[in-house]
């Protein structure tokens, strides 16, 4: 067993402080930060443990590439999906004339997606903070005219997660406020990336070494989607889980799903969980959940009762609305002719296309290496198996046409409409693997967007050769979900308030990217990060003044 982790019964008879319901980013610091605070803190995470000790997990690759073998059978591959950090849940789209299911690429586990993202760690701008002037035409979405918080308010929890994190870039030429931020210097550009730096900046473009929450140790490739053995990566698990237990006290329960909160009109008052073991009963004066922005909704809405008919605090209806995910393009990139990338390559951010001419996009950036052709062929299915016996011209046009280039992706700030959502599912999955049903789709506005900033995406790196490699209007790309439990100041337009706890349950908050009323066109995980620490120091000082 690793430290930290209790038994079963022994949470059950433990009244906690808090109670937090998913360990990654969110949850994570936001456990941490209480549980340094001297508070009873039990992490609940339905994923498997990948702390340091525990049996089993796999490392340093893809399970696909770690274990072929796996692909022979659907319990076989998923169960080694979840002993490398990987999420199991299922997905079903409706938003389509035909439904689609779909297993999406996010982390399961200590660390949750920060277990396997690529370390990028940036604030967002200022003006995301205010969002909707920056919409030419944003149609009926409800995006709002401004976030319930500032940026000002956000800026020392940035600088605190920053430092927990051990954050390490080169401040964006665009943003007159990251140069205060005095982050420590990454290692300079790899001969690899030069090249593509050089030309950007040829164009009067600004490339900037993205901010990383990366060690760089002897050897590190910045690596991302799979977990890693070096230690290189400052994730949830690392910096938040593994000290709030080894060090402060906290309680760990792996592979425990949470099914259900009990609650009357004005308070959670037990967390209902299934166990190996069996079915627990947990308490706590403070429950936060940070199950993701999928998750967190589908268990208010299953959380249905007398008080609460439409799920645990939703009286403005609009749990599960307001669904976003960014729009990833990536393509492959040769920034030499018949070059191999060698080096680490996670490096370059180019926030040009952010705001230009008087319309908002989103980033551009580096994303890291290709995954290995295994991720593709080693699948359960008639899919994967036809792909395996086809091998030997599957390796031919993967080596040929999909190896040793750069990726760079465009990453567009997608909006919210009330009808993109997560939903219950209509039947459980029969093998209990969680499934989430969601609707998703693009309005025409958003689809403008979009081919306008592929043509400057693309009119960047015209002199390259390069491949696209998937499109970003593809529901199964499922990076950056957030927004289904947006925050604000009115309780029928919103479900959290400013401090991020539900309006209408006094002991109830939610600390992943649910909470997000806009996308905005960078990665999240520095912005969940700051926030879990901004709303752990005021239930710190609200729930347990001394």
């Amino acid at each position: 067993m690793v430290d930290g982790e209790l038994s079963s019964r022994e949470a059950e008879r433990i009244v906690w402080d808090a109670i937090v319901v998913g360990a990654g980013m969110g949850g994570g610091m936001f456990g941490y930060s209480l549980a340094r605070s001297g508070r009873r803190v039990l992490f609940v995470e339905k994923g498997r443990s990948t702390l340091p000790g525990t049996p089993g997990t796999i490392r340093a690759a893809m399970p696909e590439l770690a274990e072929p073998t796996a692909a022979r059978s659907p319990e076989a591959y998923y169960a080694a999906l979840a002993r490398a950090g990987r999420s199991t849940d299922e997905v079903e789209d409706i938003s389509g004339r035909f439904p689609r299911r779909f297993v999406p690429f996010i982390g399961s586990g200590t660390g949750g997606s920060s277990a396997l993202y690529g370390m990028v760690c940036e604030r967002l701008f200022v003006d995301d903070f205010t969002p909707r002037q920056h919409f030419s035409d944003p149609g009926d979405s409800t995006v709002p005219e401004a976030w319930p918080i500032t940026y000002d308010q956000m800026a020392p929890w940035y600088a605190e997660a920053e430092k927990l994190l051990r954050v390490r870039g080169q401040a964006d030429p665009l943003r007159p406020e990251a140069a205060a931020v005095g982050l420590p210097a990454a290692p300079p550009f790899s001969a690899d990336n030069r090249p593509l730096v050089d030309h950007l900046s040829g164009l009067g473009l600004h490339p900037y070494h993205l901010p990383m929450a990366c060690d760089y140790t002897d050897g590190c490739a910045t690596c991302q989607t799979y977990l890693c053995a070096r230690p290189c990566k400052n994730d949830a698990a690392r910096n938040c889980v593994l000290p709030a237990v080894s060090n402060h006290g906290a309680g760990l329960l792996t592979e425990c799903r949470v099914v259900g909160l009990d609650a009357d009109r004005t308070r959670v008052r037990r967390v209902i969980c299934e166990h190996p073991t069996g079915r627990l009963t947990l308490t706590a004066k403070v429950v936060a959940l940070a199950a993701g922005a999928l998750a967190t909704p589908v268990l208010l809405l299953g959380s249905r009762c007398g008080d609460w008919p439409r799920g645990l605090a939703n009286g403005s209806d609009m749990v599960g609305r307001n669904l976003m995910r960014h729009l990833l393009d990536p393509i492959e990139i040769w920034p030499r002719p018949d070059s191999t990338i060698t080096a680490a390559n996670k490096e370059i951010g180019l926030n040009d296309f952010y705001f230009f001419e008087g319309q908002k996009y989103g980033t551009v950036q580096s994303f890291g290496a290709i995954p290995p052709m295994e991720w593709l062929i080693n699948r359960p299915g008639p899919r994967g198996t036809a792909l395996r016996l086809m091998l030997p011209a599957v390796r031919h046009v993967y080596e040929r046409f999909f190896t040793g280039g750069l990726i760079l992706a465009s990453m567009m700030e997608d909006l919210p409409y009330l009808d993109n959502r997560v939903m219950l599912p209509e039947n459980p999955r029969p093998d209990g693997r969680q499934r989430m049903r969601i609707q998703y789709r693009l309005r025409a506005n958003d689809l403008r967007r979009h081919a306008t900033f592929q043509q400057l995406f693309q009119e960047a790196v015209k002199p390259f050769r390069k491949r696209r490699l998937g499109s970003g209007r593809d529901n199964s790309n499922m990076g950056h979900v957030c927004g289904t439990c947006r925050f604000g100041t009115d309780p029928a337009t919103s479900v959290l308030d400013p401090q991020n706890r539900a309006h209408q349950v006094e002991n109830l908050y939610v600390v992943d990217t649910s909470f997000f009323p806009s996308s905005a066109g960078l990665n999240p995980s520095l912005t969940v990060a700051a926030n879990a620490l901004r709303v752990a120091a005021h239930v710190n000082g609200t729930h347990f003044a001394n």
